[in-house]
Protein backbone atom coordinates (compact mmCIF):
# COMPACT_ATOMS: atom_id res chain seq x y z
CA UNK A 1 0.00 0.00 0.00
CA UNK A 2 1.00 3.47 -0.72
CA UNK A 3 0.67 6.01 1.86
CA UNK A 4 -1.82 8.50 1.04
CA UNK A 5 -0.51 11.59 2.70
CA UNK A 6 -0.42 14.87 0.61
CA UNK A 7 -1.20 12.91 -2.66
CA UNK A 8 -4.36 12.65 -4.77
CA UNK A 9 -6.29 9.69 -5.91
CA UNK A 10 -7.00 9.02 -9.58
CA UNK A 11 -8.41 5.62 -10.82
CA UNK A 12 -7.45 4.63 -14.12
CA UNK A 13 -8.27 1.15 -16.37
CA UNK A 14 -9.71 -0.41 -12.79
CA UNK A 15 -6.55 0.77 -11.42
CA UNK A 16 -6.18 3.12 -8.12
CA UNK A 17 -2.84 5.51 -8.52
CA UNK A 18 -1.03 7.91 -6.47
CA UNK A 19 0.42 10.93 -7.65
CA UNK A 20 1.48 14.48 -5.89
CA UNK A 21 4.59 17.05 -7.42
CA UNK A 22 7.54 17.23 -5.48
CA UNK A 23 10.96 19.71 -6.23
CA UNK A 24 14.17 18.28 -5.89
CA UNK A 25 17.57 19.38 -7.55
CA UNK A 26 16.06 18.68 -11.22
CA UNK A 27 13.15 20.79 -10.82
CA UNK A 28 9.37 20.55 -10.23
CA UNK A 29 8.30 16.76 -10.73
CA UNK A 30 5.20 14.81 -11.17
CA UNK A 31 5.34 11.46 -9.88
CA UNK A 32 2.80 8.58 -10.43
CA UNK A 33 2.64 5.64 -8.14
CA UNK A 34 0.21 2.11 -8.62
CA UNK A 35 -1.62 1.35 -5.26
CA UNK A 36 0.40 -1.91 -5.30
CA UNK A 37 4.03 -0.03 -5.93
CA UNK A 38 5.21 -2.06 -9.42
CA UNK A 39 4.41 1.21 -11.39
CA UNK A 40 6.48 4.61 -10.41
CA UNK A 41 6.40 7.06 -12.77
CA UNK A 42 8.40 10.50 -12.91
CA UNK A 43 7.42 13.50 -15.20
CA UNK A 44 9.29 16.81 -15.32
CA UNK A 45 6.40 19.64 -14.49
CA UNK A 46 7.15 22.30 -17.23
CA UNK A 47 5.48 25.66 -16.62
CA UNK A 48 4.33 26.09 -12.83
CA UNK A 49 2.04 28.68 -13.79
CA UNK A 50 -0.55 25.81 -15.25
CA UNK A 51 -1.38 23.33 -12.35
CA UNK A 52 -1.12 19.66 -12.85
CA UNK A 53 -4.86 18.43 -13.13
CA UNK A 54 -6.24 14.75 -13.50
CA UNK A 55 -6.34 14.57 -17.28
CA UNK A 56 -3.14 15.27 -17.41
CA UNK A 57 -1.98 12.17 -15.43
CA UNK A 58 -4.60 10.15 -17.16
CA UNK A 59 -2.35 11.05 -20.19
CA UNK A 60 0.81 10.51 -18.64
CA UNK A 61 -0.18 7.09 -17.50
CA UNK A 62 -1.55 6.27 -21.23
CA UNK A 63 1.47 7.18 -23.05
CA UNK A 64 3.19 4.40 -20.46
CA UNK A 65 1.13 1.73 -20.92
CA UNK A 66 0.80 2.24 -24.88
CA UNK A 67 4.31 2.11 -25.09
CA UNK A 68 4.96 -1.48 -22.86
CA UNK A 69 2.17 -3.06 -24.65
Amino acid sequence: MVSKKNKRKIQYEGANYYWYVRVNDHGHRVHIISDDKKVHLEYPFFDTEIPVISKDIREHLKKYYSNIL
